[in-house]
């Protein structure tokens, strides 16, 4: 993003980060994967500087540029010199989202003077959003919320007609990585689920509301409750992980009962279920493999100890392992199990990667006699 903000400002174009992005500035949070800038040029200008320019067909937006795996900059053309007003504020759902912020000078604007407000840690919706608003304050509030931990006073609006209507799937791609990418995911997605938008939008994630669970082992809830509570383990904000957390589970109303199992391969289920899912967001093929490796797979560490590793081996040699065992990790942690699996698939792991490296040793570190032999 730098690059592009470096060549914005070679050609004399004044930029400002608007919403999230001069949030993320103001709170130093980790960077949102969108950043979203008003510059002072047409859209020809700006074709003419960026070859890789896209038109996502995004209410609000202009163009698009993509500057790596899932990192994107949205661009409002302004043309002229950018006051320091925010243009069309009376749309933004929320005060606190019309600060702006300035790269080249390192400055913050506040025409609206909230200031005060910033630090608060309370929102409110300004009203009821006009029936051709871009914004929908549900989503806006429960980035707010994900991202820099303020609590809702009230509700926020939503109409499932108008979410339709102006979200589409880049939209809400950008909404589930904005929201997974916060300290608070579980508060984003709670708040999604209460508002009805995960019901208009999302019924992969909706239909995990139904499903109960044995309270034996989770008595954190059934599945959904059980999906948002892994949240709360994770250590750090790698999309993959947050995706596979989001849906591992996502088999689970879909799996029968087979003998003692009560959701019989809902691993292999919720792994077609990710894949039509994040492949309908729009999200990149190498990202969606890497999450439904994990969706598939994320029993695997719990039964290494049990399985010989000539069915494990491969799984384990993934370059993806290490942040299985992660997804594993929080899955058992938010379970009444405890974490001594997770310990022990750890230590079954470091083992094979010993021996791996050892030409004299096979994965199970017995001795290869024709190589000792020669």
């Amino acid at each position: 993003m730098r690059a592009s903000l470096d060549t914005l400002r070679g050609a004399g174009i004044q930029a400002r980060y608007t919403r999230f992005s001069a949030l993320d500035r103001y709170f130093r949070t980790e960077t949102s994967p969108i950043l979203s800038l008003n510059v002072s040029c047409g859209l020809i200008d700006l074709a003419k500087l960026f070859p890789g320019l896209r038109y996502p067909g995004i209410e609000g937006i202009d163009a698009a540029l993509a500057c790596g795996e899932e990192t994107h900059i949205y661009f409002t053309c302004i043309e002229g010199a950018l006051a320091e007003g925010v243009p069309a504020a009376e749309e933004q759902p929320f005060e606190v989202l019309q600060l702006l912020y300035d790269p080249f000078k390192d400055s913050f604007y506040d025409p609206r003077g909230i200031y005060p407000l910033l630090r608060r840690g309370i929102v409110q919706p300004r009203g009821t959003p006009g029936p051709q608003s871009v914004y929908s304050p549900a989503a806006d509030a429960a980035v707010l919320v994900s991202r820099y931990g303020y609590r809702l006073a009230g509700e926020a609006p939503f109409s499932a007609r108008q979410a339709r209507a102006f979200f589409p799937p880049e939209s809400q791609r950008t909404l589930l990585s904005c929201i997974l990418s916060g300290r608070d995911a579980r508060g984003g997605l709670r708040l999604l689920e209460s508002s009805g938008f995960i019901d208009a939008l999302w019924p992969e994630l909706a239909g995990l509301r139904g499903v109960a669970h044995s309270k034996e082992y989770h008595p954190e809830g059934g599945v959904w409750d059980h999906t948002l509570e892994t949240f709360q383990y994770r250590k750090n904000t790698d999309i993959r992980l947050a995706l596979a957390l989001l849906l591992h589970d996502a088999g689970k109303p879909y799996a029968e009962a087979s003998g003692r199992r009560r959701f019989d391969r809902h691993a292999e289920i919720g792994c077609h279920i990710a894949e039509k899912f994040l492949g309908r967001l729009g999200f990149q093929d190498d990202l969606v493999k890497d999450a439904c490796f994990l969706v598939r797979n994320h029993m695997l560490p719990g039964l290494i100890k049990s399985l010989p590793t000539y069915r494990t081996e491969s799984i384990m040699a993934s370059p993806l392992f290490p942040l299985l065992l992660e997804v594993y990790r929080c899955d058992l942690s938010s379970t009444f199990r405890g974490p001594d699996g997770y310990y022990e698939a750890c230590k079954i792991y470091r083992a094979f990667l010993k021996h791996r490296k050892n030409p004299y040793r096979d994965p199970d570190g017995k001795k290869i006699r024709n190589r000792i032999n020669t």
